[in-house]
């Protein structure tokens, strides 16, 4: 797998026209998206997860709201609505 991301990255830096970047940036959006609905698939409420906090520090909360693209999940500090792909199980 590092070989293959290694030969994308030397192809975008060195050889990608415009168009060739265009494409890969609407492959990176659809992945994103893909990853984002698996994971709101795979989310129910009461489910233990954590996330990584503006400030770098990792917080650990219930899922309490599932929405189309972000979750609502109580630390107990407070409540956030968190993007789902920032969301880890436990």
């Amino acid at each position: 797998m590092a070989t293959d991301c290694e030969s994308a990255m030397t192809f975008i830096l060195g050889q990608a026209t415009d168009d060739d970047l265009r494409l890969i940036w609407q492959a990176v959006k659809q992945r994103r998206q893909w990853l984002t609905k698996q994971n709101i698939r795979a989310t129910v409420i009461g489910d233990t997860v954590s996330f990584t906090g503006r400030h770098g520090l990792t917080l650990t909360g219930t899922v309490t709201k599932v929405m189309q693209k972000n979750v609502l999940v109580n630390t107990g500090r407070g409540v956030y609505r968190v993007p789902a792909n920032m969301l880890t199980a436990g």
